[in-house]
């Protein structure tokens, strides 16, 4: 039997599944899919430069330089865009594990814009951000966040979270 007549009976959402999925490393959270200027990564204590196409695992953190971006599409559909002098830890990710399903974000500095995707505050699901001023979380679909010195100077579709 032809791949495309196997294919054409499945539904979409595993075809989807099927497209998106082999595209990440295993473990890695998500992928690079915009790196411009300096941006780099820090994973198990190594800078390497961050480029389109590199992953990014769990508790790595993204350094994103002077007149720079950078774009990553998590594997749960969510995007994460890093405004220009941006460092962003990822403490935590879990996501396929049911109930559970959340995030841990550590913005250091600089800014960041959430576009949720499956992880969206449903059922105790949550992407949780943490500053040098206080714990935040993503209440709706897009959250847009910027620090000032250590201060939140900006801050759209998140709420204070308290543990």
């Amino acid at each position: 039997m032809a791949f495309g007549a196997i294919t054409g009976k499945l539904p979409l959402g595993l075809l989807l599944l099927l497209h998106v999925f082999p595209l990440f490393a295993q473990d890695s959270i998500g992928m690079t899919v915009v790196a411009r200027g300096d941006v780099e990564i820090i994973s198990a204590g190594e800078t390497n430069p961050l480029g389109r196409g590199d992953f990014v695992f769990e508790h790595d953190e993204i350094v994103v330089g002077d007149r720079s971006f950078a774009v990553v599409q998590v594997i749960d559909g969510t995007k994460l865009s890093l405004r220009p002098d941006s460092r962003l830890v990822v403490e935590q990710y879990q996501f396929m594990s049911q109930e559970d399903d959340t995030a841990t974000l550590n913005l250091i500095s600089g800014g960041l814009r959430v576009n949720l995707g499956a992880i969206s505050g449903e059922n105790d699901k949550k992407y949780l951000i943490l500053t040098p001023s206080g714990n935040l979380l993503v209440s709706e679909q897009e959250g847009l966040l910027t620090l000032c010195d250590d201060r939140i100077c900006d801050q759209q579709g998140l709420r204070e979270f308290d543990n």
